[in-house]
């Protein structure tokens, strides 16, 4: 009987979590040859697409690649924060090729309820609409930071730093001047020059809006060649003040209640047709 009664408790147990476990769409990377707008993108219901259980909530997202193809995904258990969205915009050259790109990126990251995923169509489209990146003219002015060049001397790149983590400068082996800092509550700064190879200089800007309290934290990493300090604190400042992705919290929360409001409309509806069909049947 004790027997009987440790396996029914563990079944139990086992059964309560799966119940109380988030619910998330997953789907492998969906890759297209055009660009993902609000009109087109994909819902998570093909082959490959499931709902599973999840420990830290979901994410949708996708990805606008240089050369005009688009990437969607639908994930469980993101990196980042509940009531999140971020967006990236990355610039980049190729140090032997010369060729320049430009990608963008959005993530909506979410807590979902314990029978309904939160990474759904709608709130993709919602941080969408409510996003703004800068525009290609606007990036291409920072294009002069990360030209290719085989001239570099690293002992010119800044070198200082108060981050947590902060790859050591090494004169002797190091390709490129690094510099990192993240706009908060505080300013975190990163600048030195590691070792490793520099296939590609690039710049890419990430902000993570917080939808709960309205507040964002931004980051900006520069990895360049220029003669001198091109890592600069400066540098990064104007491309933060030039290169900002705005996000319009309003617009957000607005078309939410529209699409509740819609859904409940849909609803009521429902139940008027079927409560009258019930009793015209009577």
């Amino acid at each position: 009987m004790m027997l009987f009664n440790y396996y029914f408790g563990l079944f139990l147990l086992v059964h309560t979590r799966y119940l109380l476990a988030y619910k998330c769409h997953e789907c492998q990377g969906m890759i297209f040859n055009y660009s993902i707008t609000i009109d087109n993108i994909p819902s998570p219901t093909r082959d490959d697409c499931k709902i599973i259980t999840a420990e830290n909530g979901c994410s949708v997202s996708v990805r606008w690649f240089d050369d005009g193809t688009s990437e969607v995904y639908y994930d469980a258990d993101p990196d980042l924060s509940f009531d999140t969205i971020l967006a990236k915009t990355e610039r980049k050259v190729t140090t032997w090729s010369g060729e320049y790109v430009t990608n963008r990126f959005i993530s909506y990251n979410c807590k979902p309820s314990n029978t309904t995923p939160c990474n759904t169509v709608d709130n993709l489209k919602l941080a969408i609409i409510s996003t703004v990146f800068p525009t290609d003219e606007q990036i291409q002015k920072f294009d002069i930071l990360i030209i290719p060049t085989t001239e570099f001397y690293g002992s010119l790149c800044l070198q200082v730093s108060n981050m947590t983590y902060c790859p050591k400068t090494n004169i002797l082996s190091c390709q490129q001047c690094i510099g990192i800092i993240q706009y908060s509550e505080q300013i975190d700064i990163c600048a030195t020059c590691p070792a490793g190879k520099a296939v590609t200089n690039f710049f890419d800007y990430y902000t993570i809006f917080f939808l709960n309290n309205q507040t964002q934290l931004d980051r900006i990493t520069l990895a360049c060649r220029k003669y001198g300090a091109c890592n600069s604190i400066e540098n990064i400042r104007r491309m933060k003040n030039t290169l900002i992705t705005k996000f319009d919290f309003d617009k957000f929360f607005q078309s939410t209640a529209s699409i509740i409001k819609s859904t409940t409309i849909i609803l009521f509806m429902m139940f008027i047709i079927g409560f009258v069909h019930g009793d015209y049947r009577e």
